[in-house]
């Protein structure tokens, strides 16, 4: 089935009286082809106000948008690894306290406290290895984890009681395996994007 071309002579509604060119198109707007469009968008009065309340805005949004995004970019491409690993904890952090919001802090006991906090038994500093295992990780008062540095023989206790001699044997166990590890920039993606489903899932309970 053939187009039915169509032909550009004279501008219509908001653009009538504007001088079309007289040659073939397949699509008019305001009886004007394309090119005529655009002449009429830029030096006709009306179509001014038209460009300038109808596309000016997209444009500029869509320019707002492109530039917000290269930003974006431009910080991911320039983010260090250590700027990786604080995302990582960050939400592996939340993630535990999410996990642990119905318990108290893993050392003292308490159920108060101005601030949670997700208390590494083995120190994240020493055992970076066991930064991101979940066993090694629990909620923790502000007190323990921070003046406390841990209060770690409590902590032990706390995990004993909780778990029982067998999971705390075999954390101990691992501890010297993983005591030095250096993660990768992928290996912290990962991470955080799996520890983030986990908070979406914990929130959504």
């Amino acid at each position: 089935m053939e187009t039915k071309l169509k032909t550009c002579t004279k501008g219509i509604n908001k653009a009538k009286g504007f001088e079309g060119c007289g040659n073939s198109t397949m699509k008019l707007t305001y009886g004007l082809c394309n090119s005529c469009l655009w002449d009429f968008y830029h030096n006709d009065e009306r179509g001014k106000v038209i460009y300038q309340k109808s596309f000016l805005p997209k444009v500029s949004l869509k320019l707002k948008s492109f530039q917000k995004q290269n930003k974006a970019d431009l910080r991911q491409k320039l983010k260090t690894l250590s700027q990786y690993e604080a995302e990582a904890k960050k939400s592996f952090q939340k993630y535990v306290r999410l996990r642990d919001k119905d318990l108290a802090c893993i050392s003292c006991g308490t159920t108060k406290a101005k601030t949670w906090h997700g208390s590494h038994y083995f120190s994240a500093n020493l055992y970076s290895g066991l930064i991101f295992n979940e066993k090694n990780v629990h909620k923790s008062c502000d007190y323990c984890n921070v003046f406390l540095h841990g209060n770690l023989l409590e902590y032990r206790k706390g995990l004993l009681a909780r778990f029982g001699w067998e999971y705390v044997a075999k954390l101990e166990n691992i501890a010297d395996e993983n005591r030095v590890y250096k993660y990768t920039k992928d290996e912290l993606v990962k991470i955080k994007k799996k520890y983030d489903g986990k908070i979406k899932e914990l929130e959504g309970k």
